[in-house]
């Protein structure tokens, strides 16, 4: 019987081998090299109960052993944070700041300073994340006239699916009864008139509903970009929820419509400019708050990064709350007009394409008063046809009082009633602008453009003028003509005033209709004229003067 003796190993399959060995061993330190650095980022993670930094140079299998997850507990839920809302914050170690952008850019780079976050206002964390559900989950709905909606049972499964929060635990920490009396609670007419979002009861099962001004690839691309960080609530607030330094994010490799998720540690900094030495005013310990500005999966060496900044991202004031409170978020959508609901009326009292400038006073009933911007917007019983592509029928038109059009004090709250003037009627987009300056009755709306236009140029000209202008009423001077107006009527001509009278003129407007003169009379620019000071043109807000010869 034949034997079979193992074949010897050739030189080429040893080294063969040699080579796997060695390249299984450089992946094996790879991967343990990216285990170790993932979290070595100099920006500091927020242990938001004893304040202080956890470690970021645990490897992502010790998470669970770090001084932040411990107290993660199962009271603890997700918030969806976009852009505008407004977080309590901690600067850390100022030292370890650093560039935001890349080295091309790097000299006008902002700068990200290390910092924790404490927590978020527990009313406005629940209505975000409402908000940021609903145009996540919701569909156009027949009961809301098209628009996108969503009821108030399935937006508290997906609460609870999504978030691990439950709406009846917010609602009994809050003081409300039910789930339905805290939605109707956190969108009232105020934060319908900011945000358009709005509750309503759906007639056929009487169910609440909740629906929102924006379309439905609006909302699907408004809500895509929220970051899912992790709260839980005070013990001894009900109206805080305090940061556990953790964050929810979704696996590379999940994909279809059930993605998978993994709790992170996460970054935190506040975005500050280079330019007006912001760095330097914050000190390590200060607390304030502060307006999320972009949330990056993968932002801090692979980590997620919040980023933070102390002014509004869209330019208009800072954060609310003060300097001891959680304070509020302010963002307003961008959003197009409701189909239905509370937005739907059957009959007005003014219909918006009638509106003149001028009309009032008219009696008008506040809805909102909006600090961000600066103005109170109010119901004046005018409504306007909607088109056929939105549902047709009829809408409900807000106005629109500055704080500057106001007399007096600023004291309107919510449902206080007051007089307005119509000051602007926009029929393309819409809206119209009141004021209580009962000066405009019964003017057009050119009239006032001019007068505006007027009143810039009389304070532009105050401020060239280097005399009393009635101390040189009647004075005559040498001119040279700059231009003629298209009529013939008058022309721009500069005074020549002498030297020694230490003073000048600005270039005024000449009337050549006067002491006799000739209206077919031509002037070119350049040509020499005598005029006469006559004072301030009120209508065309700069100096009148009168052309002699």
């Amino acid at each position: 019987m034949m034997s079979f003796t193992p074949r010897a190993s050739t030189p080429l399959t040893s080294h063969l081998s040699a080579a796997m060995k060695s390249y299984l061993c450089y992946i094996i330190l790879c991967t343990l090299l990216r285990q170790t650095s993932a979290f070595t980022s100099p920006l500091t993670i927020t242990n938001a109960i004893d304040r202080r930094t956890a470690r970021r140079d645990v490897a992502m299998m010790d998470i669970s052993d770090s001084t932040v997850a411990d107290e993660a507990d199962n009271s603890s839920e997700l918030a969806l944070l976009l852009p505008g809302e407004t977080l309590r914050i901690q600067i850390g170690d100022v030292s370890a700041s650093r560039k935001a952008w890349k080295k091309r850019r790097r000299n006008s780079s902002p700068i990200l300073i290390p910092c924790s976050i404490l927590g978020i206002n527990r009313e406005w964390m629940v209505r975000w994340n409402v908000m940021t559900l609903l145009h996540q989950v919701g569909e156009e709905s027949p009961a809301a006239d098209g628009a996108v909606a969503v009821s108030s049972g399935k937006l508290g499964r997906a609460y609870k699916k999504r978030l691990g929060g439950d709406l009846q635990a917010h609602a009994d920490a809050l003081g409300y009864e039910s789930v339905e009396s805290l939605l109707q609670a956190l969108f009232d007419e105020r934060i319908q008139a900011e945000y358009g979002v709005s509750t309503f009861v759906e007639p056929t099962h009487g169910n609440l509903m909740l629906m929102t001004a924006l379309t439905r690839r609006q909302a699907r691309n408004f809500s895509k970009s929220a970051g899912m960080v992790q709260f839980r609530p005070e013990v001894d607030d009900n109206q805080k929820m305090i940061h556990t330094g953790l964050a929810s994010v979704r696996l590379s490799s999940s994909i279809g419509r059930m993605p998978k998720f993994t709790q992170e540690v996460l970054g935190a900094a506040l975005r500050v400019s280079p330019y007006d030495e912001a760095a330097e005013k914050y000190q390590q310990g200060d607390e304030f708050n502060a307006f999320v500005y972009a949330y990056e999966g993968a932002g801090d060496n692979e980590s997620p990064l919040l980023v933070l900044t102390a002014d509004d991202p869209r330019g208009k004031g800072t954060a609310l709350g003060g300097t001891g409170t959680f304070g509020s978020s302010t963002r307003v959508f961008k959003r197009r007009n409701n189909k239905g609901g509370n937005f739907q009326h059957d009959t007005y009292e003014r219909e918006l394409s009638n509106l003149t400038s001028g009309e009032g006073p008219i009696s008008a009933n506040v809805v909102a008063v909006s600090s961000h911007s600066n103005a109170v917007f109010v119901d004046c019983g005018v409504g306007r046809k909607r088109g056929k592509k939105y549902g047709g029928g009829t809408t409900k038109v807000l106005g629109m009082l500055r704080l500057e059009d106001i007399e007096g004090e600023m004291d309107f709250e919510a449902g206080d009633e007051i007089d307005v003037y119509i000051k602007a009627v926009s029929p393309q987009s819409g809206r119209f602008m009141v004021t209580q300056d009962s000066s405009i009755k019964n003017k057009k709306q050119k009239d006032l453009k001019m007068e505006k236009q007027a009143d810039k140029r009389k304070d532009k000209l105050s401020s060239k003028l280097s005399v009393d202008i009635t101390s040189v009423i009647g004075n005559e001077y040498d001119g040279v003509v700059k231009a003629q107006s298209k009529n013939g009527n008058w022309c721009y001509v500069q005074p020549i005033v002498g030297e020694g009278e230490g003073f000048d003129l600005p270039v005024g407007v000449a009337s050549i209709t006067l002491e006799g003169q000739d209206n077919d009379t031509s002037y070119s620019s350049g040509d020499s004229v005598r005029v006469r000071v006559e004072g301030i043109d009120e209508k065309r807000g700069q100096l009148s003067l009168t052309l002699l010869n």
